[in-house]
């Protein structure tokens, strides 16, 4: 077929079915005549690139999925630094979260400074512990608490050995710090063997609860500027750091079962707010350091500085 008949057959085919391709003289294909083949061929892909767009629309919905996801989980992030485990700092100072004696508040828990003195609770000299009610003196304030001649473990929030197997008459100790309670010095042959060797359940049961410088049965040691003086806590209703004339002695038992005070190693004694000089961080015999109840385990009361266990109450 010649060459212009070739080209008429074309005209009329080539939509159909392309034209052969025109072979030069090296035998090379010219790609001028294929295009409707290639026409037809890129058609069809052209469809199917098309249909894959769908995906695109699937993957923004899922990245909006995810972008949604990821600014409700930033949420409770953003509010971390305000509310720590999610529960606000117990500074004792903090009426909505009082410090509680075995499920009772008393003033010496209840977020408020009843005695109007700039401390409050457990930052007050006055106050002994969470099972103390009385923020103005050394007394615990609570009824018939350390009343008995025969005294416990003076900072469980109880009276009676029952729980604790600690025991000093105070009729027995000639510094008749019972003067003031019924309680006066009588001596005689009831009191050879005091004071008494506390056993080991007392001195296991007790020393945990004992501030710094104070011995099992409420005797504590106060720095004077002329000198340490020992007082006993529940001597009178007036007995207070600033009034440590209405205070009765008391020997002092620390030795015995108490909590001695090391000043010189930075520990923050009983009756003060403040270290010693050249102290930067407070040091406990027993427990942790805190500044605050959030600073202790939970159920963990900060007093002088250190930790204490809820007493039994």
């Amino acid at each position: 077929m010649t060459p212009a008949k070739r080209l008429v057959v074309c005209a009329y085919l080539a939509v159909a079915v392309g034209c052969p391709s025109e072979t030069n003289e090296g035998g090379a294909s010219s790609g001028t005549e294929t295009s409707g083949v290639s026409l037809s061929a890129t058609t069809e892909p052209s469809t199917t690139t098309l249909s894959t767009t769908e995906p695109s629309t699937t993957d923004m919905s899922a990245s909006a999925t995810t972008s949604a996801t990821e600014s409700t989980t930033d949420e409770p992030t953003s509010t971390d630094p305000d509310t720590g485990s999610g529960s606000t700092d117990a500074t004792g100072n903090d009426p909505n979260n009082p410090v509680d004696c075995d499920g009772n508040i008393y003033a010496c828990g209840d977020g408020i400074d009843n005695d109007e003195d700039g401390a409050t609770d457990l930052m007050d000299p006055e106050c002994t512990g969470p099972c103390d009610d009385d923020e103005a003196t050394f007394q615990t304030g609570l009824p018939g608490d350390n009343m008995d001649c025969k005294q416990d473990c003076f900072f469980d929030g109880n009276s009676g050995q029952g729980d604790d197997g600690c025991i000093w008459d105070l009729r027995c100790d000639p510094e008749n710090p019972g003067a003031n309670v019924g309680c006066e010095y009588t001596g005689g042959n009831n009191c050879n063997n005091q004071p008494p060797n506390q056993d080991e359940d007392c001195i296991m049961f007790c020393e945990q609860y004992v501030p710094p410088g104070c011995d099992c049965f409420g005797c504590c040691e106060v720095e004077t500027p002329d000198g340490p003086v020992h007082i006993f806590l529940n001597s009178g209703p007036d007995c207070s750091l600033a009034n440590l004339d209405a205070c009765q002695s008391c020997t002092y038992q620390i030795d015995d079962c108490g909590t001695p005070c090391e000043p010189e190693m930075c520990e923050l004694c009983f009756g003060q707010d403040e270290l010693p000089e050249g102290c930067d961080d407070n040091m406990c015999e027993i427990g942790d350091p805190c500044d605050s109840e959030a600073d202790c385990p939970t159920d963990f009361y900060c007093l002088l500085g250190c930790c204490y266990p809820p007493p039994p109450g």
